[in-house]
């Protein structure tokens, strides 16, 4: 499906999004809503970050 290479680089655009969403909610603390909508996004994030981890598991 992927390059081992494919997978890295996917990686380390995942890990990039990740720490913008880490900066959006530490800058929204006092805006709850918003806060909130980083916050989901966030874990939408952290479970396409766990199944790419599954994909490389599984390549090996």
């Amino acid at each position: 499906m992927f390059t081992k290479e494919e997978l890295l680089v996917i990686e380390d655009a995942l890990k990039i999004a990740d720490a913008e969403y880490i900066k959006l909610i530490d800058e929204n603390k006092n805006n709850k809503n918003r806060m909130v909508a980083f916050n989901r996004k966030q874990k939408k994030l952290w479970l396409v970050q766990n199944k790419l981890k599954k994909l490389k598991e599984e390549q090996n």
